[in-house]
C-alpha cells in the first residue's frame, strides 16, 4: 500500500478513559430518565435488575460503536459518507436491541438504547484529512 492511499486516524491516547466516561455519563441520564418517569408519568421504579439491563444495553451499545469506528473510522467532514456510515452501524446495532430486550424480558426500550450508545461510541475514532485539510484531532484535544 503506498503513501497515496495510506489512511490515517486519529485514536485518542485516553481511549478507554473516554469510552469508560461515555458509557458511565449515558448510563447515568438513563438511570434519571427511569427514575423521574416513575414519578411523572408512573411508570414502574426501576429495580437493580431494571439498572443493570440498562447498563448492559449502554455497555454492548459503546464497545460495539468502538469497534465499528475502529473498522470505519469518523470520517473527517459530514457528508453523505457519515450518512451511510451510520446507517450500516444502526442496522445490526438494532437487531442486537431487540434480540438484548427479548433475551432479557425487559420493558425498557434497550433495542433503542444500544443504538444510541453505538452511535456515540462510534465517534471517538476520526480518519485525518487528506494532507492540506484542517485536523479534527487538533480541534479534539
Amino acid at each position: 500500500m503506498d503513501s497515496a492511499h495510506k489512511t490515517t486516524v486519529y485514536i485518542p491516547t485516553n481511549l478507554t478513559l473516554r469510552l469508560l466516561r461515555l458509557l458511565v455519563g449515558i448510563a447515568a441520564f438513563l438511570f434519571l430518565f427511569y427514575t423521574a418517569g416513575h414519578y411523572f408519568a408512573g411508570w414502574p421504579f426501576p429495580t437493580p435488575l431494571d439498572l443493570l439491563r440498562i447498563a448492559s444495553a449502554v455497555a454492548l451499545g459503546g464497545l460495539l460503536g468502538l469497534v465499528y469506528s475502529r473498522f470505519w473510522p469518523l470520517p473527517p467532514k459530514p457528508g453523505l459518507e457519515r450518512i451511510f456510515r451510520i446507517f450500516f452501524m444502526l442496522l445490526p446495532a438494532l437487531l442486537f436491541g431487540y434480540a438484548l430486550q427479548v433475551l432479557l424480558g425487559a420493558n425498557q426500550a434497550l433495542s433503542l438504547i444500544l443504538p444510541l450508545s453505538a452511535w456515540l461510541g462510534s465517534g471517538l475514532i476520526i480518519r485525518l484529512p487528506e494532507e492540506g485539510q484542517n485536523s479534527p484531532a487538533k480541534s479534539a484535544k
